[in-house]
């Protein structure tokens, strides 16, 4: 069958691409859980309305990339937020009202290749993120402070990119 927004192949649902729909309220991933077959791969609610906390992604362990730029997300995200999400690829939150430190669980995601976190109110340090295959990070219009670690020397400088009061600060980029 053929839904809009809703991937499937032959063995079942692997993915939801529910962007720009309008879509609002809060998330509640707890049922997608028993969709049949190896589970969502892909998860994208990007630029609707949903807000509250960031919804409990780790609960979908196999998913290899969540989209939810776009939204009125906020709070502070916990540190074990991907923890056990060993297939993820690529986490897109930007455009969101996150608070608090980025979560720690990042930096344990074996096979991460991309992460954009820009235009939060993330604060405090950026966590060291080793992965060999990490090739996008955007850091960018966040509040965090410190040196950005050496693993993330090759990154462009506009990724660390900040606003404050109007005038557009860098980071500098020191090796720890």
């Amino acid at each position: 069958p053929s839904w809009k927004g809703v991937m499937c192949n032959r063995n079942g649902v692997h993915g939801l691409q529910l962007e720009g729909m309008g879509l609002s309220g809060t998330l509640d991933l707890r049922a997608l859980t028993r969709l049949p077959g190896p589970g969502l791969r892909t998860l994208s609610f990007m630029d609707n309305e949903f807000a509250g906390p960031l919804p409990d992604v780790k609960e979908l362990s196999g998913l290899r990339a969540v989209f939810l730029s776009g939204n009125k997300f906020s709070g502070v995200i916990p540190a074990d937020a991907f923890a056990g999400m060993g297939s993820l690829k690529k986490v897109v939150l930007s455009n969101n009202d996150f608070t608090g430190p980025i979560p720690a669980s990042l930096a344990d995601a074996p096979r991460l290749l991309e992460l954009q976190l820009n235009d939060n109110k993330f604060q405090g340090k950026i966590p060291d993120l080793k992965q060999d295959e990490l090739r996008q990070v955007n850091l960018a219009n966040n509040e965090l402070e410190g040196e950005i670690p050496a693993s993330l020397k090759s990154m462009p400088p506009e990724m660390f990119a900040g606003e404050e009061h109007g005038f557009l600060v860098f980071y500098t980029i020191m090796i720890v």
